[in-house]
């Protein structure tokens, strides 16, 4: 059995362009997100060369802030 006290071990990384083709939407909506504070960098992974990347648990975050500048 898996040890599941660290899930984000175990769970895939997914890429900006990843998460922008799974979401569907341009770069700059989420380098909105980001400028905009709606979404603040410390709560993501960074990788050692500077690379954002995203668990899958990150698009529910992502998709609640789009919704939110949406619907302002």
């Amino acid at each position: 059995m898996q040890n599941l006290s660290h899930p984000h071990d175990t769970e895939r990384l997914l890429s900006v362009s990843a998460v922008l083709r799974i979401l569907n939407i341009p770069r700059h909506r989420l380098i909105y997100l980001f400028e905009s504070k709606r979404l603040k960098a410390e709560d993501f992974l960074t990788l050692d060369n500077g690379h954002r990347v995203f668990r899958q648990s990150d698009l529910e975050k992502i998709k609640k802030a789009l919704f939110e500048v949406s619907h302002k």
